[in-house]
C-alpha cells in the first residue's frame, strides 16, 4: 500500500515538474505546432489572461478616451529593441504603451532570438496562442509579394512571432506583463471587426526633417524598396497606410 502512495504521488510530482519546465525547455516544433493549434480553439489561455488583466486596462484606455476592441496597430524598432502600441481614437491612433525586448533571453545572453527582417507583417485570429510553450504568441505573418506566389523557401522555413517567457522562439521576445497585454488588445480588436492587426517592423527611426530619407529605402539596411514609404505615411497621419507588395516594392495607397 506504502509502495503504491510513492508511485503514485511520483508521478504526480513528475508530471508537476514537467508542466513548470515546458515554457524553458526545447519543445520540437510539432508539439509547439500542436499546442499553438489547440490554444487557438479552446481560448482557455485568453480567458485567463482577460479576467486578470482587463479590468486594470478598461480603466487606462478609458483616460484616454479609448475603449478596449479599438483598432490596434504595432511597430517595432529593431535596433532600439523596442515595441510600440497604437490604438484608434475617433480619427487618430495614438500611441498607449511600448514595450522593451528582453535581453537576456531564458538566462542565456547568448540566446537571442532571431530578429524578423525589416518589413510589413500581418497579426490573424488564428495566429493567437494563448496557451503557447512560450506563455501566449501572436504569429507574425509577412505581407505576400502579389508577383511572387511561390514563397521563398528559406524565408517561409522561419516562423516569427511575438511571444512572451523571454524564450528565444524566431521574433520578438517580450516579459509576459507585456505580452500579455498586447496580447488582449490584439485579441479584443478582432473580435470586434478589425480584419488584421498591422505590425511594421523597422531597424530604427528616422529623422523626418532629413530629406535625404525618402530616397532611402533601397540602399543601407532597408531590404525592401518602398518600406520608408510606409513608415512616412504613418508619420504624417497617425493612420496605418494600407501597403501592399509587388516586385519586392511596398507600395502605399493614396490616403482617401
Amino acid at each position: 500500500m506504502r509502495a503504491r502512495t510513492y508511485a503514485i504521488l511520483t508521478v504526480i510530482a513528475l508530471g508537476a515538474a514537467g508542466y513548470f519546465a515546458l515554457p524553458y525547455s526545447p519543445v520540437p516544433d510539432y508539439l509547439h505546432a500542436f499546442t499553438a493549434r489547440v490554444s487557438a480553439l479552446t481560448g482557455f489561455g485568453a480567458d485567463r489572461i482577460r479576467s486578470r488583466v482587463l479590468p486594470d486596462m478598461e480603466k487606462r484606455l478609458s483616460q484616454a478616451d479609448i475603449a478596449v476592441g479599438a483598432p490596434v496597430y504595432l511597430r517595432v524598432f529593431t535596433a532600439e529593441q523596442k515595441l510600440q502600441v497604437w490604438l484608434r481614437g475617433d480619427t487618430r491612433y495614438n500611441e498607449i504603451q511600448d514595450a522593451s525586448f528582453c535581453t537576456d533571453t531564458d538566462g542565456d545572453a547568448n540566446a537571442a532570438p532571431q530578429m524578423p527582417p525589416p518589413g510589413v507583417y500581418r497579426i490573424r485570429r488564428d495566429d493567437l496562442s494563448p496557451n503557447s510553450p512560450s506563455h501566449v504568441e501572436l504569429g507574425l505573418n509577412p505581407l505576400p509579394d502579389d508577383d511572387a506566389p511561390t514563397p521563398d523557401d528559406a524565408v517561409a522555413a522561419i516562423s516569427y512571432s511575438l511571444h512572451g517567457n523571454c524564450s528565444n522562439l524566431a521574433g520578438i521576445s517580450l516579459k509576459n506583463d507585456d505580452i500579455e497585454q498586447i496580447y488582449l488588445l490584439v485579441d479584443t480588436a478582432l473580435r470586434a471587426g478589425q480584419q488584421f492587426v498591422p505590425v511594421h517592423v523597422f531597424e530604427t527611426a528616422k529623422n523626418m526633417d532629413d530629406s535625404q530619407a525618402l530616397t532611402n529605402d533601397a540602399i543601407g539596411n532597408t531590404p525592401a524598396p518602398g518600406l520608408y514609404d510606409v513608415y512616412a505615411a504613418f508619420e504624417r497621419t497617425h493612420i496605418p497606410p494600407d501597403v501592399s507588395k509587388s516586385n519586392g516594392r511596398y507600395h502605399v495607397a493614396p490616403a482617401n
